[in-house]
């Protein structure tokens, strides 16, 4: 049990108070620190536990029953790939591999133990007055946290636990606690567990005015876009950086595909800006992309030359340093800066009362209906017209179309029952899983060919290597033609009848039904 000390109740008043009711035996316990690790998309956290660390022991706690296990801690831990392996380990969500354990919260304790004794004075029930204390590694903040009573009890001793516990609450007046420290300490710095991710989670007004919900669609891209900037220039991990070009894509697909809601002017003005922050961190990306997948490009060659691919790997990673750098002064530049002032003031800026652009005043559902079913039949037009003798670039403008398509069901989802969107948002999303592998394994292999060259130019590859990459891009160039073999199957899954039909009911109006016929 554990409970709240009051403002203005000095533990050191608490403790001869406790001690004027029962014979106690005090001793200091010294000072402590607990530091709490989880993703910044609260991976471990959602997944129901708690990893934290004292002195050189990592502990996993669950959160639902409090069953925990330990593994002793090497070094400051990075990466969850790179956690050895223990029991601790174990229990990590494997889909957080990639995402760097970050320190959340450091709570510093100081601890007075109180032993209540029997006549025998043996130790029947343990107090701990502890005072704590918190420092925010991610922003610096710092400050105290309540006190606390925390109560104890020894394994057959249940009547004295119970006796002490009526004091604690009845004469002390003492409160149980609500919660970790964890949750207490976020609270004091503006934050909640699980206050980030990377996923839209809307709540529309479909009678709303088009415009006003446009900038709201646009003003939580830019929550996300800005929440990860810290993390893309300091490389925490691969997935800042990810997430980052997720927003700004987002945005510039909202600023295309929401048509009609704001001024040409402003729409072409962001839509260039926010091009140049998609154009500076592509290389970035695109090496993130390799060195993620690096492992399973060795893994696909024969063994005898898995090993002939390394100076592949050190190409890449000198390349990525030089930039890296340059993605970091570019989301540290004025330019930049002034791009997400600019683009934050537009979107704080009330909407005109009157408006002459087209959808602007427009309610947001009608919007939404228009523009998903006209991208929707765009989708099964292009894919419908895709033979087996079609150049590759018209599967690529159908993987851009179904992008748009899913982002525009994804702004909107919250408009329309959640039973009824989702599947046709699933389906669309294994269509465009397909195109993206098509496309994916061509500009790799394309780009694995470049630089095949270029190693070969500096110096930086044997024969051997140069065998293993051609190998390599062998490899991807025939899992690319499965792929294309594969997409008639895939598209007419989308096609299908009955699938259809669900996109006619949900987005298809009695009058756009007669006017599309």
């Amino acid at each position: 049990m554990e409970y709240l000390i009051p403002d203005g109740l000095a533990t050191e008043a608490l403790e001869r108070e406790i001690q004027e009711h029962l014979f106690c035996r005090v001793e200091s316990a010294g000072d402590s620190e607990i530091i709490y690790y989880d993703t910044f998309d609260w991976a471990l956290y959602s997944d129901g536990g708690f990893l934290t660390q004292r002195g050189d022991m990592l502990r996993w706690t669950s959160r639902r029953d409090g069953t925990a296990c330990s593994q002793q801690l090497e070094a400051e831990p990075e990466l969850v790939r790179d956690l050895p392996a223990g029991p601790v380990r174990a229990r990590l969500p494997s889909g957080a591999e990639n995402r760097r354990l970050l320190p959340m919260m450091r709570i510093q304790t100081k601890t007075r133990l109180l032993r209540m004794l029997d006549e025998n004075e043996k130790t029947v029930v343990r107090l701990l007055l502890q005072s704590h204390s918190f420092e925010d590694p991610l922003s610096g903040r710092a400050g105290s946290l309540a006190a606390r009573l925390r109560l104890e009890g020894v394994r057959g001793y249940d009547k004295e636990r119970e006796l002490l516990r009526a004091l604690i609450e009845g004469k002390l007046g003492l409160g149980e606690s609500e919660g970790p420290l964890l949750g207490e300490a976020l609270r004091m710095v503006g934050r909640v567990p699980g206050d980030y991710s990377s996923k839209l989670d809307l709540r529309l007004d479909g009678a709303q005015r088009a415009d006003v919900v446009t900038k709201q669609i646009l003003s939580t891209l830019l929550v996300t876009l800005e929440a990860n900037i810290q993390g893309a220039i300091a490389n925490w991990d691969s997935e800042f950086l990810h997430d980052l070009r997720v927003a700004t894509r987002r945005t510039r697909s909202a600023l295309s595909q929401i048509k009609a809601v704001f001024p040409e002017d402003v729409v072409g003005r962001f839509k260039g800006e926010f091009a140049w922050v998609q154009q500076v961190t592509g290389p970035v990306r695109d090496l993130d992309v390799y060195l993620l997948a690096f492992d399973d490009y060795q893994a696909s060659l024969p063994p005898e030359l898995r090993s002939k691919l390394e100076p592949l790997r050190d190409f890449l990673l000198a390349h990525y340093e030089r930039e890296q750098a340059r993605l970091a002064e570019a989301l540290q530049s004025e330019s930049f800066k002034t791009l997400l002032g600019s683009w934050r003031d537009f979107l704080q800026r009330p909407v005109p009362s009157s408006s002459v652009v087209p959808s602007a005043m427009q309610p947001i559902k009608a919007v939404a209906d228009g523009r998903i079913r006209s991208m929707a039949k765009r989708v099964r037009a292009e894919g419908r017209a895709i033979r087996d003798d079609s150049h590759p670039e018209e599967l690529h403008e159908l993987r851009k179309r179904c992008k748009n398509l899913r982002y525009l069901m994804e702004f909107f989802r919250s408009l329309y029952p959640a039973a009824q969107i989702k599947p046709l948002i699933k389906q669309l999303k294994v269509l465009l899983d397909h195109l993206g592998a098509y496309q994916d394994l061509a500009v790799q292999a394309h780009h694995l060919e470049d630089m095949a060259e270029q190693m070969q130019a500096e110096g930086r590859a044997t024969p051997a290597t140069l065998l293993a990459m051609g190998a390599l891009v062998g490899g991807m160039l025939q899992r690319q033609q499965a792929a294309r073999d594969g997409f008639a199957e895939v598209f007419a899954a989308f096609d299908d009848a009955e699938h259809w039909a669900q996109y006619r009911a949900l987005f298809w109006t009695l009058e756009a039904d007669k006017s599309s016929r």
